[in-house]
């Protein structure tokens, strides 16, 4: 095989390492572009954390450079903690009499 760059071979050395199970490479990893896949492994070191912005990735059909935004901006750590009005602003849920 030929037409390898040094960076490509260290960079699918440092794949192999993050993805070591063969399934979810396959069902999750597998549907992103490379460069998605390098930006994860480069930024990204916590396992959890990387599938879900794979995941994330797919399902939203971000762009390299969203990805890369969204894992700059911390968007894994941010889920679930907007500030909201929804106690104050939401009626109660009515109770159904038996």
């Amino acid at each position: 095989m030929t037409g390898l760059s040094g960076r490509n071979l260290k960079y699918m050395r440092a794949f192999a390492e993050a993805y070591p199970d063969r399934e979810m490479v396959q069902q999750v990893v597998a549907r992103l572009p490379w460069g998605h896949n390098v930006r994860l492994v480069e930024a990204v070191k916590d396992p959890a954390e990387r599938l879900w912005y794979a995941r994330q990735a797919i399902e939203h059909g971000w762009s390299r450079n969203i990805l890369v935004h969204q894992i700059e901006s911390g968007l894994y750590h941010r889920q679930g903690k907007a500030i909201t009005n929804f106690e104050r602003a939401l009626p109660s849920p009515l109770l159904m009499p038996e």
